[in-house]
């Protein structure tokens, strides 16, 4: 009787991990769902996609006549450190590591296969490449192919104590096969190429690059040190200046921009960086973020650093920060993605399409390719890469910094 309560106890434990894990797949299908069809849109023309229905693939795409090592020694390089990142991350969160892997950074097995499936990739995709190229009718079976060269050598990372090696085998081959489709997509098709090179994404992402690094740098130092002055330091009327500092929020951009226009034109700044960069050098929300999580530091540790000996840059540097690193790292993400999907501020300050930073150019090109907005798609995909690629890197500590202080 014990026995049988228990085989039902483990088989209802079955079903409802089935159940969840069943939720999870079905809701992750709805999130990325317009994600696919974004890049359908992007890799088809668009009046040939029309006539053909809108169909959930690719119509008429343009592959390069190219392999893995193709391109110049930049794009090789470029895809191949993505590719080993790419592998790094999705290994780690999908297959994971050990306790010893994750204290040192990278486990043996993980770096083993991480190289392994990259360089199988390389070569393997060169074939499939150039039958994608000649339409000879055999891709399908070259990706096919690949996918399962590149999963084959991700297994031997994904064997762990515990593990069944079912298990191990649908996790590695989920890896492999959206690793390896995402890169024949993204390696093989000429519209990402085009939609660089007629956007002229090159140099207006180096010059948002530039401004956000900037305005993000400057608003987390001003943030900080504002933040601690206000949690931590007496001055006369500080609860004042707070209220007036925090009243600036209720302005929006559009309130003071005829003004921060006439000021810059006065200074001579129009379709220069500090023009850029120079007016959100500080941020009252950051400010008030961080107080609030200074003001979240027990007192007592306060009090026994001031019986230490440590003065305020002391303290804020080796206690401060440190204890609100998630909180910071949440602001840091909020001010790079403010600053990087700027628009008015610098359609008012830029008047030569040379100083255009990515949005801008991004408008323009979708203004003059009405008859390829396929490009245009594409050009705003290679522009997100970089907002991808920080989330990826922050997901940690904006987890942390969201759920501060929910469990006490």
């Amino acid at each position: 009787m014990a026995t049988s309560e228990a085989g039902r106890g483990v088989s209802r434990r079955t079903v409802s991990v089935a159940g969840q894990y069943l939720v999870l797949v079905l809701l992750a299908v709805v999130v990325l769902a317009p994600l696919l069809l974004t890049v359908i849109q992007a890799m088809s023309p668009p009046f040939l996609y029309v006539e053909a229905g809108k169909p959930l693939h690719p119509v008429h795409v343009d592959w390069k006549e190219r392999t893995w090592f193709t391109g110049g020694l930049f794009s090789v390089v470029a895809r191949t450190l993505l590719a080993l990142v790419v592998f790094t991350w999705i290994n780690k969160a999908l297959v994971g590591w050990d306790a010893a892997s994750a204290r040192i950074g990278l486990g043996w097995r993980n770096l083993l296969a991480t190289v392994g499936a990259t360089v199988v990739m390389a070569v393997a995709l060169g074939p499939a490449f150039g039958s994608l190229h000649a339409a000879d009718g055999s891709s399908e079976w070259w990706i096919l192919g690949a996918m399962v060269l590149v999963s084959a050598t991700l297994v031997p990372a994904a064997l762990r104590p515990g593990r069944s090696p079912g298990a191990a085998v649908v996790e590695s081959l989920a890896v492999g096969s959206l690793v390896t489709g995402a890169a024949v997509v993204f390696v093989g098709g000429v519209v990402w190429t085009q939609a660089w090179s007629s956007a002229r994404l090159g140099p207006a992402m180096a010059r948002s690059m530039v401004m956000t690094v900037s305005i993000t740098l400057a608003q987390v130092v001003t943030a900080v040190l504002a933040a601690y002055a206000f949690a931590f330091m007496r001055f006369p009327f500080k609860r004042v200046l707070f209220a007036l500092f925090m009243a600036t929020l209720l302005l929006p951009l559009e309130v003071t921009l005829i003004g921060n226009i006439a000021l810059i034109r006065q200074l001579g700044w129009i379709n220069t960086m500090p023009a850029l960069i120079l007016p959100f050098t500080a941020s009252a929300f950051g400010t008030f973020l961080i107080r609030q999580g200074f003001r979240g530091i027990p007192p007592e540790i306060n009090d026994a650093t001031r019986l230490d000996g440590y003065g305020h840059f002391a303290f804020l540097t080796r206690f401060a920060v440190p204890l609100t690193r998630p909180v910071i790292a949440s602001f840091t993400v909020i001010s790079a993605l403010g600053a990087w999907n700027q628009y008015l501020w610098p359609a008012s300050v830029v008047s030569d399409d040379r100083y255009n930073t990515l949005q801008f150019q991004l408008r323009s090109i979708i203004g003059n390719n009405v008859a390829n907005a396929n490009v245009s798609i594409a050009a705003a995909m290679v522009a997100a890469v970089p907002v991808l690629i920080l989330l990826i890197a922050f997901q940690r500590q904006i987890i942390r910094g969201l759920t501060a202080g929910a469990v006490k």
